[in-house]
């Protein structure tokens, strides 16, 4: 590929992965109108962001394996004009076990979709172009947050729910089209079964890298989920300004991507043990300055700043070692690192609810705290095994020659 066309296929995806991204996360403005809708509680209208979540971290990996003796080229464009479909037919979605169902596939296909994408940038950009292409799509989901979940909020609660969707699918051919015209041609197909693909997991580099995201995202979100709640019930924001650090906090989280795909090239382990160092340390000083507004304000911003460090590094490091480990599994790994954050957001999640309910708000920092220097702790141990590896690999080499 020409390197105009590869940039044109960057764009695509990372288009493509804000169109997915703004598909999971909007549905979160709209839960009031739609549990009206449909005739459910507020609580059960929730499920719907939770069982996307799921089956988006449960099905994409089988869905991957299922699908691998199929061209790449076919299955990313197939599963991303079957996405767009499934969204536009939430205007037939009149009660929630039909909503349910077409959640749930379109959470499988968007993992699909995003994992295969990245399998493909990481095998057809030129190798020095790689890690910024994969942080660019990755950054597509952080955009969708910033810019497409309040665009479609409003659009929903102007035009009625299925309206965001309507218009996302509508958006959405775009970046199909230009991927489609731009996307090589491949045989690229999996040559491992899906029990040998599963098998991946038996060796314990790869386990110990797919802990580094569930970790360290897992840290973030122990801070994030509550982030509303710290900001008005602990450091005394008035409600008016809230959503402006939000939206602070979010236009953050977008440059953090670009930091990101600096941390992926090159040794990216050493860069990694750097970026949960200063995680470590923002933490530690938001724990310490929640009695001083401004100032744990701005630790939530540096927080911000490289919540999404990990990301592009961490991937490309799945994919090599799968690549390595077992050949034709390079597409299966693309849905490690996804599945491992949204275990991660899980983790997070749960662990600041009981934070929450048994001693408070305030001690969130703590906890997440302890999941970043976890993180940093299997980062170390992570490189330690890459340079045994290489080290084992140079005196195989000298002890043929």
């Amino acid at each position: 590929m020409t390197t105009k066309k590869e940039t044109i296929l960057i764009f695509a995806f990372t288009f493509a992965a804000f169109v997915l991204g703004t598909t999971e996360y909007v549905i979160v403005g709209l839960l009031k109108d739609i549990s009206v809708s449909l005739g459910v509680s507020l609580a059960a209208a929730g499920i719907l962001v939770s069982s996307f979540a799921i089956a988006y971290a449960v099905g994409t990996p089988f869905a991957v394996s299922l699908l691998g003796r199929i061209p790449r080229h076919v299955t990313i464009l197939s599963g991303y004009a079957a996405l767009l479909v499934l969204n536009a037919l939430t205007i037939f979605a009149g009660n929630f076990a039909l909503m349910f169902v077409i959640r749930v596939i379109t959470a499988i296909l968007c993992g699909l979709t995003l994992s295969l994408s990245i399998a493909a940038a990481s095998e057809h950009i030129q190798a020095s172009r790689r890690a910024g292409a994969v942080a660019w799509i990755i950054g597509g989901f952080s955009i969708a947050n910033v810019l497409g979940v309040p665009v479609g909020t409003y659009i929903g609660q102007l035009l009625g729910w299925r309206a965001a969707f309507i218009v996302t699918s509508a958006v959405g051919i775009i970046p199909l089209f230009i991927i489609a015209s731009v996307l090589p041609k491949s045989d690229t197909v999996s040559v491992s079964s899906m029990k040998q693909q599963f098998a991946l997991f038996a060796n314990r580099r790869i386990r110990m890298a797919f802990l580094i995201p569930v970790l360290g995202v897992g840290s973030v979100f122990i801070v994030y989920t509550y982030i509303t709640p710290i900001l008005e019930n602990v450091l005394g924001i008035p409600k008016q300004w809230t959503s402006a650090v939000l939206l602070g906090y979010g236009g953050l989280t977008i440059l953090s991507n670009w930091i990101g795909a600096k941390v992926a090239e090159g040794d990216s382990r050493s860069k990694l043990k750097i970026v949960f160092i200063v995680q470590s340390l923002m933490m530690l000083a938001l724990a310490l300055t929640l009695s001083f507004t401004w100032a744990a304000v701005l630790c939530l911003m540096l927080i911000a700043l490289f919540s999404y460090a990990l990301s592009a590094a961490v991937q490309l490091y799945l994919i090599d070692l799968a690549d390595a480990s077992a050949g034709g599994s390079k597409d299966f790994a693309s849905t490690l690192m996804p599945v491992a954050s949204n275990l991660g957001i899980a983790c997070g999640s749960l662990l600041g609810s009981l934070v929450v309910d048994s001693i408070g708000l305030a001690y969130l920092p703590w906890a997440a705290l302890a999941f970043s220097i976890g993180a940093f702790a299997v980062t170390a141990r992570c490189h330690q095994l890459d340079q045994e590896h290489l080290s084992i690999g140079t005196a195989a080499r000298i002890h043929t020659m």
